[in-house]
């Protein structure tokens, strides 16, 4: 019997990319964006984000019970206001200082995470390393293991302790194919495999952008755009996004180990601005949007 009265769940659109977000990409005085459905190549004046950028139940997440949840949206959204607070405070100063940097980190890594499509992939990954694991469990040591597994090509992360492939080699047969028949058998809205789990790998990824080169660009009129996919994934060592209306930001392999210290702007030229927009505008699945009726053109 289910003693425990169901969770909240209230929520069925859910943004993909945060609606707060989309609004840093209007031009003063308009209400919002203009949009532009890649796809459909319908045109849309400046308004609000609406349930542009967003599909029904991204978000969800089940309870042991298998009952729906909002916990994941709700936890998302309250990320999204602390990082768009961060990202404000660019836009009105000018400048990137280390709070705001590690905030912003953490939105392009969130960002980088959440895409619907990009779960169900590690959900293959996930069934990938358990099957892996019981192949290569008599490696000697865990930099062997992990070796062996990189090798494969679908697991270039593993990374795997000696506590952790001490424990994996101590473990019962029966109880491992027990294990790995449950694990094949997952949809990914377990309650203890589910999309909250985004979380987690976002804070590895923001790590991993906060050693990387940031190079911050600024343009004296709103010029940059946003996607329905602003963020690479998996984000890699080199890539460009728009971070509002007016401000763009390069990131690329460091030649040298990245210190703390407040960041300031470089003046964007046209080469730099047409150069981000149209990386932004080629990982766009629907829709991208931004300050002026010319985003109908791209």
């Amino acid at each position: 019997m289910i003693c425990r009265p169901p969770p909240k769940f209230e929520k069925s659109n859910h943004h993909v990319v945060p609606a707060l977000w989309q609004r840093r990409f209007s031009a003063p005085g308009d209400p919002g964006p203009y949009y532009l459905n890649v796809v459909t190549k319908q045109a849309l004046s400046a308004q609000g984000p609406g349930s542009k950028m967003a599909e029904p139940y991204a978000n969800i997440v089940f309870d042991e019970y298998f009952r729906p949840s909002d916990i994941l949206e709700d936890c998302l959204s309250k990320l999204e206001t602390k990082m768009v607070r961060e990202l404000d405070n660019l836009i009105g100063t000018g400048v990137l200082d280390d709070a705001t940097r590690v905030d912003l980190a953490m939105l392009m890594a969130v960002q980088a995470c959440r895409y619907p499509e990009r779960f169900a992939e590690r959900l293959d990954l996930g069934k990938y390393l358990a099957i892996a694991l019981g192949d290569f469990r008599s490696y000697p040591d865990a930099k062997s293991l992990n070796g062996a597994l990189r090798a494969t090509g679908m697991l270039p992360g593993a990374s795997l302790t000696d506590d952790e492939l001490s424990r994996l080699q101590q473990a019962n047969e029966d109880d491992l194919a027990q294990e790995l028949a449950e694990i094949l058998s997952l949809y990914g809205y377990e309650a203890h495999y589910n999309p909250s789990l985004i979380i987690d790998a976002a804070q590895q990824v923001a790590s991993h952008l906060l050693a990387l080169q940031w190079t911050l660009l600024h343009s004296s009129g709103p010029a940059f755009i946003l996607s329905d996919r602003p963020v690479p994934s998996p984000v890699g060592y080199g890539f460009s996004i728009g971070l509002s209306a007016s401000y763009g930001l390069e990131l690329s392999m460091p030649q040298a180990p990245v210190s703390e210290g407040t960041i300031l702007p470089q003046t964007a030229s046209l080469i730099q601005i047409n150069a981000i927009n149209a990386e932004v505008r080629s990982r766009a699945r629907e829709w991208i949007c931004g300050p002026g009726n010319w985003v109908h053109q791209l």
